[in-house]
Parts: C-alpha cells; sequence; structure tokens
C-alpha cells in the first residue's frame, strides 16, 4: 500500500502544534500564579494548573516532534523512491520549458534552465552534431590508385546494370536463365562484387591509412558538439547541487554551510553523476538512430539532433533514477550502521 503525505503541510502542522504547546504552558503558569494569590480562601487547595497544563504540552511537543521527523524522513527517502515509479517521471513534460507568469523573468530562467527537458537539449544537440557529420558509416574510397580506379569503374558498371526490371525490382540472370533480384544472396556477381569492393575501397578500422582527419566531423561541428555537450553537463551539475541545498535549507535548518556542501555533493556524484554518464549514452545512441531516420521538413540531420535530445531525455532519466537508487541504498547503510553503533553504546 502506497502512502502519501504533504510534508510542508505536516511540518506546518507540527509547528502549530508546538506553539499550542507553548502557549498551554504559559495559560498553565498564568492560572496557577493567580490562583495562588486566593489559595489561603480556598478550602480544598488551588488546583495544581502549572503541572496539568505542562504535562499537556509536553505530549503535544513530542506529537510536533514526531510528525516533523516522519515528514522529513518521507521527504528523504520514500519520496524519491516513489517518484521512480511514476509514468510522469519517465515522460517529458514540455510545461517545464515554459515561463510562469507567478515568476520573474530571473526565476523562469532559471527554472527553464534547471529542468531535465531543457538539459536535454543541449546534451543532445551536442551528440547529433557529432554523428551527424561524420565522413564515413561503411566504406571510403581509394584515391590516385589505378587500379582502385578501373576497380571503381567496374563495379559501378555492376551496380548500376540490370538484366531486367520488372515491378520496380532490378532483375539479373543466373547462368541457368532464371532471373533473381540484383544484390541478392542468389545474384551470381556478388563474389565478383566483393572483390572489386576491397580493391576500390578501404574499410574503416585501425588499418585505415587515408587522411587522418578522415571520419571525423567538420571543425564546426566537433567544437560546437563538444561545447553544447559541456553545456548540458554543467547544467545537470549545477541543478543537482542547487535542489539539494535549497531540499536542505527547507528540510535540514539545523545542518552547517560544511553539511550542506558536503550533501549538495554527494548528490552531484549520485544522482548527477548518473544523469550525465546516462545522457551521454543515450544522446549517442539517439543521434544515431536518428541520423537513420529522415522526418519530414527537417530531414536527416534534424533527426538526428531531435534523436539525441530525446536520448538524452531517456538516459538522463535512467542514470538519475540509478544514482538515485545508489544515494538512498547508502543512506540506508548508514542509518543502519547508526542503530547497530547506538545500540552498543548507546
Amino acid at each position: 500500500m502506497t502512502v502519501r503525505i504533504d510534508p510542508d503541510g505536516v511540518i506546518a502542522m507540527s509547528g502549530a502544534t508546538l506553539g499550542v504547546a507553548t502557549s498551554l504552558s504559559t495559560i498553565g503558569g498564568d492560572i496557577t500564579t493567580q490562583v495562588e494569590k486566593v489559595d489561603l480562601w480556598v478550602s480544598a487547595g488551588a488546583p495544581d494548573a502549572r503541572r496539568r497544563t505542562s504535562t499537556l504540552a509536553e505530549t503535544l511537543s513530542m506529537l510536533a516532534g514526531a510528525a516533523k521527523d516522519h515528514a522529513i524522513h518521507y521527504v528523504d527517502h520514500e519520496k524519491p523512491i516513489q517518484e521512480l515509479r511514476e509514468a510522469g517521471y519517465w515522460l517529458p513534460d514540455f510545461g517545464n520549458l515554459l515561463p510562469d507568469e507567478d515568476r520573474t523573468v530571473t526565476e523562469n530562467i532559471e527554472q527553464i534552465a534547471r529542468s531535465d527537458e531543457f538539459g536535454a537539449l543541449p546534451l543532445g544537440v551536442g551528440q547529433g552534431l557529432l554523428e551527424r557529420y561524420r565522413n564515413f558509416r561503411l566504406y571510403v574510397p581509394k584515391v590516385d590508385t589505378v587500379t582502385a580506379a578501373g576497380a571503381l569503374d567496374e563495379l559501378t558498371s555492376l551496380l548500376g546494370s540490370a538484366d531486367d526490371v520488372h515491378e520496380g525490382t532490378n532483375l539479373v540472370r543466373r547462368p541457368s536463365g532464371i532471373l533473381v533480384p540484383q544484390g541478392s544472396s542468389a545474384d551470381p556477381r556478388l563474389p565478383r562484387i566483393s572483390t572489386l569492393t576491397d580493391e576500390a575501397t578501404y574499410r574503416p578500422g585501425p588499418n585505415v591509412t587515408t587522411s587522418p582527419d578522415l571520419g571525423r566531423p567538420p571543425t564546426w561541428a566537433r567544437t560546437g558538439g563538444r561545447l553544447l555537450g559541456g553545456a548540458g553537463v554543467a547544467l545537470t551539475v549545477w541543478d543537482s547541487a542547487a535542489s539539494q541545498w535549497e531540499h536542505d535549507q527547507q528540510y535540514h535548518p539545523e545542518y552547517s554551510t560544511g553539511q550542506r556542501v558536503a550533501s549538495a555533493g554527494y548528490n552531484v556524484a549520485t544522482e548527477g553523476g548518473g544523469a550525465i554518464a546516462g545522457g551521454l549514452v543515450g544522446a549517442h545512441y539517439g543521434a544515431i538512430a536518428g541520423s537513420f531516420i529522415p522526418i519530414p521538413v527537417v530531414g536527416t540531420v534534424g533527426g538526428a539532433l531531435i534523436g539525441g535530445a530525446i536520448g538524452a531525455f531517456i538516459g538522463s532519466k535512467a542514470g538519475k533514477a540509478a544514482g538515485t537508487a545508489l544515494k538512498e541504498a547508502g543512506s540506508a547503510i548508514a542509518d543502519g550502521a547508526k542503530e547497530v553503533w547506538g545500540s552498543l553504546f548507546g
């Protein structure tokens, strides 16, 4: 069974209860003082209002403290895990990219820049540029050799010729006279095509000895992709640290500055690190997938960029979830160690 509470409401109620307890103690003291003034004329003696109200105030104070501790434990440990189980955590909310009229311009810029939806854009676009503008995928033509030129001409002739066409499919004739689809496993010219391919092209790999820039994106795409990737990482680090700092300010006002710095750093290392790693991996594979899917109007370039952004968002969410699980596991171990220590040494 899932139990949900409003932690801010519980903490507010706890404060109000504590205020009532304090008022009760004050009222009890005032009543006792007033009654003691006429105690000589009361045969049964003055009632001990201070004692009774103090007992009630102490009970209310304990309840208020327990409620606050429960609310803080919920928001620190239970709520993050519950969010991972909800579909809304994994789906983008494009409303986070829109300004809120209740916030100032500066506040809107900060909230938009720190959203997961916005953070996925620079990571995804950066990886999209790097993937889309690589110079080769499969083979690189050899140049400046007579053999390569002749092989390339013959290869071009074979690939461009067909013996017949049926419903838009090129067909070639086998020695037996049967027509088979050109380029299929039954194409009798495949062995020759394979030989010519080896003679006319380089296969990508450690033995490729052409220009050192071969296979690298052009300078503008390489530089832009790296800058955007760096911006995405910086945004993720900033959001991870700022979110934890704000959380501790609200729910752990007793923390010293050093404790808040350590808490923010731990959040950057776990949730932030997971989001960065997942976002980069997701953007990489999303950009590759998107580059093979031409999207109407924007084409394959837009496909790579959009695919990278989608992959970055999904990957960052998965990585952040893994980081959150790691963080909560570490907290559970630490809490268990404290309990053991307390049971042994008090």
